[in-house]
């Protein structure tokens, strides 16, 4: 049995990751810095108000607090004890006033979402698909969750950008993940699953959903975002249950 929690809490609660650093930004990519964008904005604009939002994954709860005004419920799932506490502060911290609105709860996306048929108006789902196993199992649940044309928007990293190909001509693994201290926090930052935007589109499509909008974020995103699936370091979809 895969001990995602113990993975997950070294990371986080004993502060194992180590991330690369690019460092300061100097010169032309410096001046454009101000087009770069990250993957918050990305999903912030993707996200309709409505009721209940849910976020799988949702570490320290900083998307959560980003569209706080545009929903009554705000639900957050995490594997990490840890991250949950750090959410709980953050949110206590920033938002004191909607702290009821927020709900965080521990929970492993390999097993079954405790809520039932028909509940969230909307669910975020980013950086956690390509850590978990059973893939299918995961989006037949948000599909379930969700209410009839609820929409989910989630993310991973693009094993197909143009980066990660050049890589592979030279025999070199690709690396999706930000840490590069594997032998400490697993196996690529512990993701064990890879996806080009045709195929990550079409894990949503087997289970029902309708692709609405594709896109990425990161380096010069706007204006790369004109072919996501070769140009971006991560992929975005916005898929509607119909």
């Amino acid at each position: 049995m895969i001990k995602y929690k113990k993975l997950y809490e070294k990371q986080y609660n004993e502060k194992k990751l180590v991330n690369s650093s690019m460092g300061k930004f100097w010169g032309l990519r410096g001046f454009l810095q101000k087009y770069d964008l990250d993957r918050y904005p990305v999903a912030e604009q993707l996200i309709e108000p409505g009721e209940k939002i849910l976020d799988i994954g949702c570490g320290n709860g900083h998307m959560l607090g980003i569209i706080k005004d545009r929903f009554h419920e705000l639900y957050g799932v995490d594997i990490s004890p840890s991250r949950l506490r750090e959410a709980e502060k953050n949110i206590e911290k920033l938002c004191p006033l909607d702290i009821s609105k927020f709900k965080f709860l521990e929970g492993n996306a390999d097993d079954s979402l405790r809520f039932p048929d028909n509940y969230f108006d909307t669910i975020i789902c980013m950086a956690v698909i390509e850590h978990v196993y059973d893939i299918f199992s995961l989006v037949k649940e948000i599909y379930r969750v969700l209410k009839p044309n609820g929409c989910v928007i989630a993310q991973v990293p693009n094993i197909a950008y143009f980066k990660h190909r050049i890589s592979l001509l030279l025999g070199k693994l690709p690396v999706t993940s930000s840490p590069y201290n594997w032998e400490e926090i697993g196996w690529d930052g512990g993701h064990i699953h890879y996806f080009t935007m045709n195929k990550f589109c079409w894990l949503f499509e087997s289970q029902g959903f309708q692709i609405i909008k594709k896109s990425g974020s990161g380096f010069l995103a706007k204006f790369r975002n004109w072919y996501p699936s070769l140009l971006t370091g991560d992929l975005f979809i916005k898929a509607k249950k119909v």
